[in-house]
């Protein structure tokens, strides 16, 4: 191997959500001293943050490969044109990654997310050069779960999976590792001062029990019932505050969250539940809250809001689907909701709302358990473990 590595970081997204999050503290924390890291993305908010990271970016443009489908009579159809023109398009950026990879000496290319794979693992191909997946979706599609699965049977060299509820999808498990995402302690830890005064430009004080969700405002994310529980206690418990701290992105997000916000103004809430939109303060935010609802309900592979959350030393409240159960103990770190409705959840809040003292308990043993087992460092140096077995056996 040579004395540095040089690996060819692959996302799809321009904008920062988890796995992006995830990406730019694998850049922080990777060992520049073994390893040169590069980035192939869209122009936007990651690669502007790559480069503040001394991280070389090549701007690539990605399709949506998977959207085969078009609606016709009034019903979704598979389209074979769409299929043909997206199989070109995957090997045009296949080739044009293939190019970096042969002029810059790439040693090991990581696709980091879902729409990066394909291309990825064909660049590979073409240049001769060991690719791997790292795993951070869980996907509805059987057709593609197969397809995935295939190719990594068909010469990938290996892949990272998130959770154990993500590696699950594959058949073959010999070169899968499973390494949780690992989050900052000392970012994201609870911050008295700020959250005071991000209380009070809200209008708010201690009095209020301040109940937050955080993320991507999708409809999968179980926005619709945060919204619905938030209603529910309120009628309860009207000095409660409630925060929705993300952007949707695409028209039928914004059409969501043009929903929940009719919902909201229906029951004349508007005062009481903030859309904040996007923040780059979530650790501050999360502080203000008494409490972290992560109430998705399609299975979550891994999600970054849970371990974060933990680390402010906040209950986080659930549905146990994906790999959530993999980092929260029901009951000792967080409670978990069976019943995944605004109405059970609301009684879980509820719950810890008439309990300050069981609050404080779950929040403290949340991130005892964040520092113990998900740190950066140890999730950094698993990742580079990976490359060298991968490296080791190429050579």
């Amino acid at each position: 191997m040579k004395p540095e590595t040089t690996v060819l970081y692959v996302n799809h997204a321009s904008k920062i959500s988890g796995a992006e999050r995830c990406l730019l503290r694998i850049l922080d924390d990777l060992d520049r001293s073994r390893f040169k890291p590069l980035l192939a993305c869209p122009d936007g908010p990651l690669a502007e943050e790559a480069e503040l990271r001394e991280t070389p970016v090549f701007p690539l443009s990605f399709l949506d490969y998977q959207r085969n489908r078009s609606i016709l009579f009034n019903r979704s159809v598979p389209n074979p044109f769409l299929a043909i023109g997206h199989a070109a398009g995957i090997g045009s950026v296949a080739w044009k990654l293939s190019r970096i990879v042969r002029q810059y000496d790439v040693d090991l290319i990581h696709a980091n997310t879902l729409l990066a794979r394909v291309p990825a693992y064909v660049a590979g191909r073409i240049a001769h050069t060991p690719a791997i997946w790292h795993i951070r979706d869980i996907l509805p599609s059987r057709i593609w779960i197969k397809v995935y699965d295939l190719l990594a049977q068909a010469g990938l060299a290996g892949i990272i999976s998130v959770s154990n509820a993500c590696r699950s999808q594959f058949s073959d498990q010999t070169n899968i590792w499973t390494i949780y995402d690992g989050i900052s302690s000392e970012i994201f830890r609870y911050m008295s001062e700020e959250a005071a005064q991000t209380r009070k430009s809200f209008g708010w004080d201690d009095r209020n029990v301040v109940v937050g969700i955080f993320g991507r405002i999708t409809s999968w994310k179980g926005h619709e019932q945060f919204v619905e529980a938030a209603i529910s206690v309120n009628r309860r418990y009207q000095d409660t505050r409630w925060l929705v701290v993300g952007e949707s992105w695409s028209q039928e997000e914004k059409q969501f969250e043009a929903r929940l916000k009719t919902m909201v103004s229906r029951t004349n809430m508007t005062d009481s539940l903030i859309f904040t939109g996007f923040r780059n303060d979530i650790n501050i935010l999360m502080s203000t809250c008494d409490i972290v609802v992560v109430p998705s309900i399609k299975p979550d592979p891994f999600p970054n809001t849970v371990l974060e959350g933990m680390a402010c030393s906040r209950p986080v409240v659930a549905f146990p689907v994906g790999g959530i159960p993999e980092a929260i103990e029901n009951g000792v770190s967080g409670l978990m909701v069976e019943d995944m409705t605004g109405e059970s959840l609301a009684d879980a809040i509820i719950s810890l709302i008439e309990a300050p003292l069981l609050r404080m308990e779950l929040g403290a043993n949340a991130r005892k358990r964040v520092t113990e087992i998900f740190s950066p460092l140890k999730t950094q140096r698993a990742i580079e473990r990976v490359y060298d077995l991968i490296l080791k056996n190429e050579t």
